[in-house]
């Protein structure tokens, strides 16, 4: 993976919880309830969940079609 979309553990983490919760890429979820999924796991806070979800999105791993989180599909 190149030096500009790597990401902290904790938003690797985030990514792992999004794409469980949706069943892959491509799929989407609320923001609202993409932060609740996230805050549901005890590591993560509100600030963490926002932190991660704009860490995720500066570097391409998710995106925003309105008010909704989609997993940016991958090669792989």
């Amino acid at each position: 993976m190149d030096e500009e979309r790597r990401i902290p553990p904790f938003a690797e983490d985030t990514l792992a919880l999004l794409t469980e919760a949706v069943g892959g890429t491509g799929e989407e979820l609320p923001r609202d309830e993409a932060i609740r999924m996230i805050t549901a796991d005890e590591r993560f806070d509100k600030a963490d969940a926002e932190a991660a979800l704009e860490s995720l999105q500066s570097r391409g791993y998710i995106y925003y079609v309105g008010e909704h989180v989609r997993i940016t599909p991958t090669d792989d």
